[in-house]
């Protein structure tokens, strides 16, 4: 029955909506309403003159928790005291007051915004830091009107209820999870490249900088992009092939062997991940434009999300699916089953194969572990974080290498016994033969990949640290990781030529005799149709027709005498 699933969709929109509305200022009765708004909860924009807010922000945070994270970045510079109007001014950006009359939030003035960057920008300065992008002073109004309303903020030590404030100290206290953070000057000195860094208060970490050479050099991020391009590229036209081929005739395609074509289908998603990174770039996919630092604590932007989802999704089934191949292939040659036993089981593999890398997926998303990786720009899992490239990549791969090594084992072992019992028949004796090295063939192209990739990351895992450190001279081989693009996008490549056989040649010539016949069909039910749109009169029997005035056919009867009479036909134009 459909009915748990309908009362679990209505309970989660009931509490979506519950917490959508949790926290809501309602408006008084018979007011016009064009927007909702909410109490602030940041401690540090409270008692500015006003106290409730609307989201999103003028940067584009959905809930006042994300503009907190963003706005605790900002509080050395507070605590340094540039300017006696910068909290007001943050306030107003990533929290700005909101009206239920009006429609739009009601941020700071340019000429606030000015004042405050020309107070600040030489301090940022100083650090080695530029003025944030999304702190431009442009976007502001310049002035406050009834076109575009805005705040001119306090004067100089005072807030707008004439009390006497002083916006420098005291400050208001981080919250308990969030640690006074260390200057921007002395936060990132025990890496190798402390230039090279932005240190990021909402992740107490530094953060390589966007376009920094902290591991790898220029040139070899150019030629990774070549390479990255030359095998995704492959891997997609091969994976469409084959997919295309499998659409051609299904039929063909039976258990064990169906799940190739599945493997086919993630590899082509994974390559139109590298794709997507390569036609939007490296710095619009992996940079945060707040921090001016590669993205390390979730998703920045919707480039990256595209990218990490198709990547890290589709790369996880396709492992998956390798592993279901092994589990038909041990089914078919070791316990002996027939297509049609094994097929019952594909809503099982289909519910496995699918459904565990969503919740790997999910965990991932919650836990805020995506990353971006320098030297591709690829965003994935574990470029940043040892223990989230452990949880998260090394070992659901190793584990997925693990089983799926031990069925192609043991249906190795299952066909030797078999063949040594095959001894009368030599043309069967050669079928298993044939049989036993397809096998082995593609499972080795498939399990040499997924070691090779173990191996990668955990030379990843084990030298990460040594990298960072200012007095080593250890240095990342880009080799290695030109190595793991390569086998992770391999199988795929693989895949084309594996479904190419005489048997591939015939369904493409039955598709397109397929093709050339329904399009003649098509040209003779087109020209049926102009026929019959010319009307037709019928005369029979009568001799005494009388002959219309323009006619196209001539018709002709018979005497009225003769023993038998004809009919025909007039056409009329």
């Amino acid at each position: 029955m459909a009915y748990p699933g309908y009362l679990c969709f209505i309970l989660l929109l009931c509490t979506l909506v519950a917490r959508g509305l949790s926290g809501r200022v309602l408006p008084p009765s018979g007011a016009i309403v064009v927007r909702s708004c909410e109490p602030i909860r940041i401690t540090m924009c409270r008692g500015l003159g006003y106290n409730v807010t609307g989201m999103p922000n003028l940067v584009g945070h959905e809930t006042q928790q994300d503009a907190e994270l963003q706005l605790t970045t900002f509080t050395p510079l507070v605590q340094y005291g540039c300017s006696d109007r910068l909290r007001f001014f943050l306030c107003a950006v990533y929290v700005p007051m909101c009206t239920v009359k009006v429609r739009q939030p009601i941020g700071p003035c340019r000429p606030m915004c000015e004042r405050v960057r020309d107070d600040c920008r030489p301090v940022l300065h100083e650090f080695g830091f530029p003025w944030p992008a999304a702190l431009d002073c442009s976007q502001f109004p310049a002035s406050n009107d009834l076109d575009h309303m805005c705040m001119d903020g306090p004067s100089p030590g005072s807030d707008t209820s004439g009390q006497r404030v002083d916006y420098t100290l005291p400050l208001p206290r981080a919250p308990p999870s969030l640690p006074p953070s260390p200057p921007p000057s002395a936060a990132c000195r025990h890496l190798r490249h402390p230039g090279a860094y932005v240190y990021v208060n909402r992740t107490e970490r530094c953060a390589v900088r966007c376009g920094a050479d902290a591991l790898f050099t220029s040139g070899e991020k150019r030629l990774t992009e070549t390479w990255m391009s030359v095998c995704a590229a492959l891997c997609f036209l091969s994976t469409l092939f084959a997919v295309l081929t499998f659409l051609v005739d299904p039929r063909r395609f039976r258990y064990p062997e169906r799940p190739v074509i599945a493997l086919a289908m993630c590899q082509c998603a994974c390559a139109v991940a590298y794709g997507v990174r390569l036609a939007a770039g490296s710095r619009r996919v992996a940079c945060d434009r707040l921090t001016g630092a590669l993205i390390g604590d979730g998703l920045g932007n919707t480039d990256c999300t595209i990218v990490f989802l198709l990547l890290y999704y589709f790369g996880t089934a396709a492992s998956l699916w390798w592993v279901i191949l092994t589990v038909t292939w041990f089914l078919s040659a070791g316990l002996r089953w027939s297509h049609d036993a094994i097929e019952r089981y594909s809503s099982h593999f289909h519910l496995v194969a699918w459904a565990a890398p969503a919740v790997q997926t999910i965990v991932v998303l919650v836990s805020r572990a995506v990353d971006a990786d320098e030297l591709t720009g690829m965003c994935y899992v574990g470029h940043a974080r040892a223990r989230s490239l452990v949880a998260f990549a090394l070992a659901p791969l190793a584990t997925h290498l693990a089983v799926g090594v031990g069925f192609t084992v043991a249906a190795y072992a299952a066909l030797f016994r078999y063949r040594s019992r095959v001894r009368s028949g030599v043309e069967k004796t050669a079928k298993l033969e044939q049989f036993m090295v397809r096998v082995g063939v593609f499972c080795l192209l498939c399990a040499l990949p997924v070691t090779c990739i173990v191996a990668c990351l955990a030379y990843e895992y084990v030298n990460s640290a040594t990298w960072r450190l200012p007095g080593s001279s250890a240095k990342p081989g880009v080799e290695i990781f030109m190595l793991k693009i390569v086998m992770s996008l391999i199988v795929g490549m693989t895949t084309g030529p594996w479904t190419w056989s005489r048997q591939t040649i015939d369904s493409w010539r039955k598709f397109a005799r397929r093709m050339r016949a329904r399009c003649c069909c098509d040209d003779r039910a087109r020209a049926a149709r102009r026929k019959r749109a010319v009307p037709q009169y019928h005369y029979h029997g009568s001799a005494h027709v009388t002959t219309p005035a323009i006619y196209y056919r001539t018709y002709s009867a018979v005497d009225s005498s003769s023993k038998h009479k004809t009919s025909g036909s007039v056409t009329v134009v």
